[in-house]
């Protein structure tokens, strides 16, 4: 399923999403209580990579994200609580394929670094 729908590569990509946490019954909170605080992490870091043309795997490596953006690197923006954004401005999907890809998202706390969201997205 693709949740983040088809982007345009000639026009301007803006990622923003809403991090939310789940309630004591495991249901996805819709309070404001429930949005996720990220003054903790000291780095997340959006990747977009080739989706797997077979059953979610490759044969050998995966490939390399063909886009980044991050908070170290100042192209991703958290606002507490709950949401990160990234822009990909008009022109830097242009040398990217057409094609599905996945979005993942990386938070670092101390020395652990985990994924937090993968999704995919269309390229048109």
């Amino acid at each position: 399923m693709n949740t983040l729908g088809a982007v345009s590569r000639l026009g301007q990509w803006r990622f923003r999403h809403v991090f939310r946490a789940a309630d004591e019954r495991g249901r996805l909170d819709l309070s404001d209580e429930g949005l996720i605080d990220f003054s903790a992490c000291s780095e997340v870091l959006l990747t977009v990579t080739p989706r797997a043309p077979h059953r979610g795997c490759w044969s050998g490596h995966a490939p390399e994200p063909v886009m980044t953006a991050s908070l170290a690197a100042g192209s991703l923006v958290v606002s507490n609580p709950g949401i990160v954004e990234a822009v990909f401005p008009v022109g830097s999907l242009l040398c990217v394929p057409p094609g599905l890809y996945d979005v993942r998202v990386f938070v670092t706390i101390g020395p652990e670094t985990e994924q937090v969201f993968s999704e995919p997205v269309e390229f048109a």
